[in-house]
């Protein structure tokens, strides 16, 4: 009975690995199907081929692929940066209406549709910067939506860690002679890394992925812009098995770090 409740449990596992990762692996066979005429993705299988590969490593990809990069990179340096800052102000608070009231604005900026955020900020830079006149300001604009966008979410994700920093380790280092700003680096940036390293992943995953608020307010090329743009293209297969095939070796060295700590 103990066996069969125990194989019931790993059997109900499996399967629901194997429904999360069947249209991965998918998508990764269907990237070395022979795409049609015009490059589109075709759902029969055509033949072998590496049309999706060669697309993906074009000029005009690969351009975006870096720009998706850069404002992603950045994006991720303002709203760790932004959050910290922000996190840490709280914990000073001492007034607890001032944290319930930013609690609740925080929440209201998540919920809002991407669409009603990036046309409220197309409004607010045509008004401060006027319209569009080249591809840097684009970038400079897509950075400062992306960073809006993502700011509540690192907020949440370094909040709770932030409040149950213990206050007489910041006071001690103190008395040890070390100055306000060493003191802040020595004691809460070290105890705050584990939530800044997860709200870089997240705000880059983010705004590499994004599309709305990209086209909305800026006229920068990107991976989102170019995936969501017409019918689906090849290369966009091509690109999440490589994306896939990188998460599977991560996941394997850290399996393989995780046993040999337990050993």
């Amino acid at each position: 009975m103990i066996k069969l409740k125990s194989f019931s449990k790993y059997f109900y596992i499996l399967i629901i690995l194997i429904l999360c990762y069947i249209p991965l692996f998918t998508m990764a066979i269907f990237s070395f199907n022979k795409t049609s005429d015009k490059g589109y993705v075709s759902f029969v299988w055509n033949g072998f081929s590496w049309d999706a590969y060669k697309n993906l490593f074009s000029s005009q990809i690969m351009m975006s692929f870096v720009n998706s990069i850069i404002i992603s990179l950045i994006t991720s340096l303002f709203v760790v940066s932004i959050s910290l800052l922000t996190v840490f102000s709280l914990w000073k608070q001492k007034n607890k209406t001032i944290k319930t009231v930013h609690s609740i604005t925080n929440n209201i900026s998540m919920i809002n549709p991407d669409i009603i955020i990036g046309v409220g900020l197309a409004m607010f830079f045509g008004a401060v910067f006027g319209s569009l006149a080249s591809g840097s300001e684009g970038l400079m604009r897509a950075v400062l939506g992306h960073t809006v966008m993502t700011l509540p979410y690192g907020i949440l994700i370094m909040y709770p860690k932030s409040e149950k920093f213990n206050r007489s380790l910041f006071e001690a280092s103190w008395d040890l002679g070390y100055s306000r700003t060493k003191t802040w680096f020595k004691t809460y940036f070290i105890y705050m890394f584990p939530p800044i390293i997860f709200t870089i992943v997240i705000t880059f995953v983010f705004s590499f992925d994004d599309f709305i608020i990209t086209s909305i307010t800026s006229n920068t090329t990107t991976i989102g812009t170019q995936l969501y743009q017409g019918q689906f293209r090849s290369w966009a297969l091509a690109l999440g098995t490589l994306i896939l095939l990188a998460m599977i070796i991560t996941n394997i060295f850290f399996f393989i770090k995780v046993n040999r700590k337990t050993k």
